[in-house]
């Protein structure tokens, strides 16, 4: 049972003091109190600074007016290089893995090609690339940001059979020694 309830059924009454003192500082004011004092303190500093610098602005000539807008132009375009510099986040078909994977497929049906590309900073050893769960090439080292390409030639089933040479890949795998990614699945990119 709750304290407040056994003091009621007992007919004492409660206090709603609290059982230890708030910790003060030096001056005796509650640390709470003289934290939201300061802030108010620099809120309303600020202020009136802003302020000031704004009716100075209004006052100023017409030429320092004119430089201060060149200023405040520039550094809106800086601002905005900056931003379209920066790169994006991935889009469908881009890297998608941690390996930093990304598959570029050819257009061309009659000689289809494949291009991975490492958009990683770590190459890629022991390299296989799976087409179709059935045909295989293996590549020993992929550096980071290169491209490689696979066609249907490079590519070797079971027992040594090469891939038709108009295979239409459907699911392509790649493997490496750090992990695996699954890129094309039933011809939708991953």
């Amino acid at each position: 049972m709750p304290p407040h309830q056994a003091a009621l059924l007992a007919g004492r009454t409660v206090s709603a003091t609290r059982s230890d003192p708030l910790p003060l500082d030096e001056d005796g004011l509650p640390i709470q109190t003289r934290i939201r004092s300061h802030a108010e303190s620099t809120a309303l500093n600020v202020v009136a600074i802003l302020r000031e610098t704004w009716e100075d602005f209004r006052n100023a000539d017409r030429y320092f007016k004119v430089k201060a807008a060149i200023l405040g132009a520039w550094a809106v375009l800086s601002l905005a290089g900056v931003f379209v510099a920066c790169p994006a986040a991935p889009t469908l078909g881009g890297p998608s893995t941690s390996l930093g994977a990304r598959l570029i497929m050819g257009e061309e049906t009659e000689h289809p090609a494949y291009v991975l590309s490492n958009e990683s900073d770590r190459a890629w050893e022991e390299v296989v690339v799976v087409v179709n769960h059935t045909y295989r090439a293996a590549i020993s080292h992929v550096e980071p940001r290169a491209f490689v390409t696979i066609t249907p030639k490079q590519l070797m089933g079971d027992n040594g059979k090469l891939a038709p040479f108009n295979l239409k890949a459907t699911d392509i795998e790649l493997h490496t020694r750090k992990g695996s990614v699954l890129l094309l699945k039933e011809g939708q990119l991953q």
